[in-house]
């Protein structure tokens, strides 16, 4: 619904990533002059399409973003769901007064894995047990390992520095790679759990905490032997979201009030397997996979219509929350992916029309076009394609995904395939 709440309002993006288009959009319905600074041209920006007016200034400059908040006199800035971007709107927020969802204390709580470990402990979210935070692994951490373990940076993102290791010799190998993962140079090591994995996003709108979303998330080896996974699919409404209200959604709801926001977005990623759940991190903002696209659609609601409310009201007053319904009004939907192997990608054929094919499929993204350098490795820049969809059973999504399966062909410039893809009948599997 259009309004004119934010009239006279402007609002800074910083960024071109997933969300932004999304945030530029809302705020421009409600009345707000939008303005989107990055390095990326209109062309290969559909944020800055969209805005009111765009900028040429790299989301780093912060000394040329902080001139344009003065010259221009913006009211709020915000990002999509760069991790980086977000960063540097929350330093500009605070170096100008203006609103902004969280505070860096907040946030620290929440991304940083020790202090979210330390966090989940205080509010009985079940979580791995932690063998060590800090720099180097002390030596007499050593002897009392119980391998595998897993090691990560502690303040990392897209699984950047993150191992799983089987003998002392593997993690002391890991270990410069996840320190120099992290910004602080910091590591967390953690007992390895196994079962299936799963992400959940929150919504806090006044205060009040809700589960807006929770998923399976299919995960693929890009390479051979225990290394991180990265979710080929994710798959709502969860199989176990019923055991998960009675076991874990109580103390997550208070983990959500303890952070102290009044408005804003979490997600937590966990495991759920013989023992029951484990959630090892979080997030205090969208993650990547953004379900909000399919949420608006079937729930009326946008939580990221809550942040833009926040840097531009210092307020929200126009969110439903009484419409939150983590089943979905009973679809079935998904981000389902192909994920490269690495290399320049020599053809894409048959997406544009596999997509107008198939109804189900309400969007997509193609990260890496013709004649892009694709990455190697286990992260998730490893996902090239994504489809965001809403079915109306398993049934249909399967038969979905095995058309898109067989009618879109992405290969290197060698002529060979490139893309790994979520195999439908997974969706059958017993979780």
């Amino acid at each position: 619904m259009k309004s004119n709440r934010f009239s006279g309002k402007k609002l800074l993006i910083l960024g071109s990533n997933v969300g932004a288009t999304d945030i530029v959009t809302y705020a421009r319905a409600n009345g707000a002059y939008t303005i989107v600074a990055d390095y990326y041209s209109p062309e290969n920006s559909a944020a800055k399409r969209v805005a009111d007016e765009h900028i040429l200034i790299s989301t780093g400059d912060l000394g040329a973003l902080s001139t344009l908040i003065q010259e221009r006199k913006v009211d709020g800035v915000l990002a999509g769901i760069s991790e980086f971007n977000l960063l540097n709107a929350m330093t500009l927020s605070d170096k100008f007064g203006l609103s902004f969802y969280c505070t860096k204390e907040q946030w620290d709580m929440v991304e940083s894995k020790d202090q979210f470990r330390a966090l989940c402990d205080r509010c009985g979210v079940p979580s791995p047990r932690t063998y060590y935070t800090g720099e180097r692994i002390p030596d007499d951490i050593w002897a009392r390992l119980h391998y595998p373990v897993v090691i990560k940076p502690v303040d990392g993102s897209t699984s950047a520095g993150v191992s799983i290791c089987q003998t002392e010799k593997e993690l002391r190998d890991a270990e410069p790679v996840a320190i120099k993962n992290s910004i602080a140079g910091k590591l967390i090591l953690e007992e390895y759990i196994k079962g299936h994995e799963f992400t959940a996003h929150y919504t806090i709108c006044n205060g009040i905490p809700y589960l807006a979303c929770i998923d399976n998330r299919y995960p693929v080896a890009i390479n051979k032997g225990l290394v991180t996974t990265i979710p080929i699919a994710r798959i709502y409404p969860s199989l176990f979201l019923e055991k998960y209200m009675i076991q874990v959604n109580e103390s997550m709801l208070n983990l959500c009030r303890e952070i102290g926001i009044q408005n804003g977005v979490l997600f937590i990623q966990g495991l759920h397997g013989n023992d029951g759940f484990s959630i090892f991190e979080a997030g205090l903002r969208c993650a990547g996979e953004a379900p909000y696209r399919f949420i608006e659609k079937l729930n009326g609601i946008n939580f990221m219509d809550i942040l833009v409310d926040q840097a531009l009201l210092g307020k929200v007053e126009s969110y439903d929350s009484a419409k939150e319904d983590p089943l979905l009004k009973g679809k079935c939907c998904g981000i389902v992916s192909f994920a490269t192997k690495g290399g320049k990608v020599g053809a894409i054929r048959g997406l544009k029309e596999a997509v107008v094919s198939t109804p189900s499929v309400i969007e997509y993204e193609c990260r890496y076009p013709e004649g892009a350098d694709t990455p190697y490795g286990n992260t998730l820049r490893q996902l090239h394609i994504r489809f965001v969809m809403i079915c109306e059973s398993r049934e249909q999504m399967a038969k979905d995904v095995q058309y898109l399966n067989e009618t879109i062909t992405v290969l290197n410039d060698k002529g060979e395939n490139m893309c790994l893809r979520f195999e439908p009948n997974r969706l059958f599997e017993v979780l």
